[in-house]
C-alpha cells in the first residue's frame, strides 16, 4: 500500500505548480490590460483639459492659442490639436494623439467600429456672440 502511493505526491505537487504558473500569468496578463487603460484613460483627460482651454481661450481672445498646441504636441505622445468648422456655425475643438498601433489623427473622424477607443477628442462649441452695448 505505501508503495502504491510513493509518487502521486509528486504528481500532485507539480500540477499545483502549473496550475499556479497560469494564474500567474493570467494575473500578469490582466495587470498589463488595467496599465493601458490607465494611460489611454490619462491621455484622454489630458486632452479634453487641452480642448476645453482652447475653447475658453478662443472665447477671451479670439485667434490666439497660447501655445496650447505646442503644449499638446509636449503632453501627448504625437499630440495635435486643431480647430475644425462645422455646419450651422459650429466649430470643433480637436485633440488627437497616437495610441498604440494608430497614428494621430488631425481630424478625429471615427472610420469603421474598433476595439480600441479613439485617441483623439472632438468638442463642439458654438463662437460667443459680441455684446451689443
Amino acid at each position: 500500500m505505501r508503495n502504491a502511493v510513493h509518487g502521486t505526491s509528486l504528481i500532485e505537487a507539480m500540477l499545483a505548480i502549473a496550475l499556479l504558473a497560469t494564474v500567474m500569468l493570467a494575473v500578469a496578463g490582466s495587470q498589463l490590460a488595467m496599465a493601458r487603460g490607465q494611460r489611454a484613460t490619462i491621455w484622454r483627460e489630458r486632452a479634453l483639459w487641452l480642448a476645453d482651454a482652447r475653447i475658453e481661450l478662443s472665447h477671451a481672445a479670439a485667434g490666439g492659442d497660447a501655445g496650447l498646441a505646442a503644449l499638446a504636441a509636449a503632453s501627448l505622445p504625437g499630440g495635435t490639436m486643431t480647430l475644425d468648422e462645422g455646419p450651422g456655425g459650429v466649430r470643433y475643438a480637436v485633440v488627437g494623439w497616437r495610441g498604440g498601433k494608430t497614428a494621430a489623427s488631425p481630424r478625429c473622424e471615427t472610420a469603421g467600429v474598433s476595439a480600441q477607443p479613439p485617441s483623439c477628442v472632438r468638442i463642439p462649441f458654438r463662437e460667443a456672440a459680441a455684446d451689443a452695448g
